[in-house]
């Protein structure tokens, strides 16, 4: 097999006359390989040499040793140019302009949402502003959106909200600029990304006051903005409108509503938003059940305790000593000693190792509905496993 001629084999080669300077004839006579040399460069099919750091089509090494760039002839090749070319250097607006056709709209939004992929936000403003002094093009909603996008996705939060400012003036005298749900999610997701909680949370307002309807990322990006600054009506309300489009929010968001409604010790808004979540589609799993059963014992529903452990019971859930224990200390309080009783036994087959609260729970049930005698029999048993149970607080709690 003929051997790979060195580059330097190219550099006294001619261009051949009628075609531009940056064009060399091939040689006479050489085959074409398609397996990448073992040198510095790389060979392909048109025997454009270019260096392994700058991917952009290049023609062979003039006789000056310089590498003259090759245009763009069309998408695949421009976005090849774009893609390798280093930013801030130029070569990006040099890409764009000396290419051999013409690229619209689409083209550039394109090459914007390939520099965010990239995660290269400066490459993305330098396609934007080449576009921008071109002639034949102009920004519209696409591309605002699609920079937007590339800025957010690098972190870049404040260059993004400077863009979105642009936009809206823009979009003032260009309907063509409008910002969309594209552009809203973009920002929101930036913002929420870079713990601007309270900004995500104002333009998640300010998209749904121009109508414009989220998708699920933006929604999910407004759900936790306001969990993380404790705005639990903002959930409430952004949940409301999920459900009304058939989407859902994560399984966590609604345990963090729940064990809220167990502080507040509303467990009627608790048990509605247990409810709700699964006609939505959403399983009840250990920790959403813990959490409503937080909110069972903050607002004093025994019976409603004791049926969500017959319901999990009944699903074979893998209950945990919290959920038993906060649905004993609901047990308790209403002195229901059989249903404690009952619990206790689960509890014990399941093989979970009671503390000094489940021991303290059942023998407080058991003195509020006056069994005196069953209780210091569970006094001593729990005293032997080592637990320290107070029956005079447990006859204190009696009497509170």
């Amino acid at each position: 097999m003929t051997a790979f001629a060195p580059p330097a084999f190219y550099g006294g080669m001619q261009p051949m006359s009628g075609f531009p300077p940056y064009y060399t004839a091939p040689p006479p006579v050489m085959p074409v390989f398609h397996r990448k040399p073992e040198s510095h460069m790389e060979c392909r099919p048109d025997f454009a040499w270019k260096p392994a750091h700058r991917m952009s089509p290049v023609s062979p090494v003039s006789s000056g040793g310089i590498p003259a760039y090759r245009p763009a002839w069309d998408m695949d090749t421009l976005k090849a140019s774009i893609r390798y070319c280093p930013a801030g250097t130029g070569e990006v607006r040099r890409a764009i302009e000396t290419c051999t056709f013409r690229p619209r709209e689409q083209a550039f939004t394109t090459l914007i949402n390939i520099c965010g992929r990239l995660k290269e936000w400066r490459k993305a403003v330098e396609v934007f502003e080449t576009m921008k002094d071109m002639k034949t093009v102009r920004a519209n909603t696409y591309t605002f959106s699609a920079l937007i996008s590339a800025c957010g996705g690098c972190g870049e939060w404040g260059k993004a909200l400077e863009i979105f400012e642009e936009m809206k003036k823009l979009a003032l005298s260009d309907p063509g600029c409008r910002p969309n749900q594209v552009t809203y999610g973009a920002l929101i997701t930036a913002c929420e990304r870079s713990g601007m909680y309270h900004r995500a949370l104002a333009l998640y307002g300010e998209m749904q006051g121009k109508g414009i309807t989220p998708d699920k990322i933006t929604f999910v990006a407004a759900l936790s903005s306001a969990e993380k600054v404790s705005a639990w009506d903002k959930i409430e309300v952004v949940l409301d409108a999920m459900h009304e489009q058939g989407l859902v929010g994560t399984s966590a968001i609604y345990v963090s509503l729940l064990n809220q409604y167990a502080k507040t010790g509303d467990s009627d808004k608790a048990l509605d938003l247990f409810l709700t979540m699964q006609m939505e589609g959403v399983s009840a799993d250990q920790n959403s059940c813990r959490g409503l059963m937080k909110a069972l014992e903050a607002g004093g529903r025994s019976r409603m305790a004791l049926q969500l452990l017959e319901a999990m019971w009944d699903a074979e859930m893998v209950i945990d000593l919290e959920t038993y224990n906060s649905a004993l200390r609901t047990l308790e309080k209403c002195g229901a000693v059989d249903a404690a009783l009952g619990v206790l036994k689960e509890i014990e087959r399941a093989q979970l190792k009671i503390n000094a609260d489940t021991a303290q729970s059942i023998v407080g049930a058991c003195i509020r509905s006056g069994r005196k005698t069953v209780a210091k029999k569970l006094v001593a048993k729990f005293r032997s496993m080592g637990l320290p149970v107070d029956a005079a607080h447990s006859a204190e709690s009696k009497t509170a």
